[in-house]
């Protein structure tokens, strides 16, 4: 009798294996593929600071530029920026830079030097000089912010880049410094991308101001001018402002 059972049991487990075997196997794959979506929304206006109609073009023309000494005065030009992005696209940026010599008006063939011997040819370039380290150039920084503010200054010596405000310079393609692999072309130059306007980034990404609303900065120029003598005049025709999918 425990013969028989045992055998029982034998051919019970061959057959739930012969019915195993007849199982075919499907493989199923899922996929999301947003890689094609997302959206843009980007605007740069430039407006007088005093009226608020849309401008052509940055000038300076207070008095307070007229600086025939060499201490530099940090003068905000006539004109501002609404910069207004609402980005949803992966891999979309916008960026500012100058490529000055290129430029027929007001051509930039000989740099200026930095403190640390660096090259620079941003800014504006004074055509008869053609640039160099004396009245060649009057630099100009931007400073980006969430709140219009018709009396905002700016010194060097107090520039930040905080929550609430980022001070830049210019910056030409032709500078030493501007190496996007190192990382300068994308810091200083990057004005928008997902967060909206970008006032920096960080370990962990872009980062827009705090007190930035609907996705809307405000962008304010100086100029450094000194040694300033009647009959001069300064200017560029080479500021870019790029938008790019990468």
């Amino acid at each position: 009798m425990k013969k028989v059972v045992s055998l029982l049991a034998v051919l019970f487990l061959f057959a739930g294996l012969s019915f195993a075997a007849t199982v075919s196997t499907t493989t199923y794959v899922g996929i999301a593929d947003f890689s094609n979506s997302g959206t843009v929304d980007f605007s740069f206006t430039l407006k007088n600071v005093s009226g608020d109609a849309v401008a052509s073009q940055l000038n300076w023309t207070s008095p307070d530029a007229f600086v025939g000494g060499s201490t530099v005065a940090w003068v905000r030009a006539d004109q501002y920026a609404v910069v207004a992005a609402t980005v949803t696209k992966a891999g979309f940026n916008v960026y500012m830079y100058q490529t000055n010599k290129n430029s027929s008006n007001y051509k930039a063939e000989t740099p200026r030097h930095n403190a640390d011997n660096s090259t620079v040819y941003s800014g504006l370039v004074n055509p008869e000089k053609k640039g160099g380290d004396f009245k060649g150039y009057i630099p100009v920084a931007f400073s980006f912010v969430g709140t219009k503010n018709a009396n905002i200054t700016y010194d060097i010596k107090t520039a930040t880049v905080s929550a609430t405000r980022s001070d830049k310079f210019f910056m030409d393609t032709a500078d030493s410094t501007y190496t996007k692999d190192e990382g300068d072309y994308m810091k200083y130059t990057k004005i928008a991308g997902l967060v909206g306007p970008v006032f920096a980034q960080g370990t962990d990404g872009d980062w827009t101001g705090s007190d930035v609303v609907n996705n809307t900065a405000y962008m304010y120029f100086f100029g450094g001018f000194a040694n300033i003598t009647g009959g001069e005049k300064y200017g560029t025709d080479q500021l870019h402002i790029v938008q790019v999918t990468e």
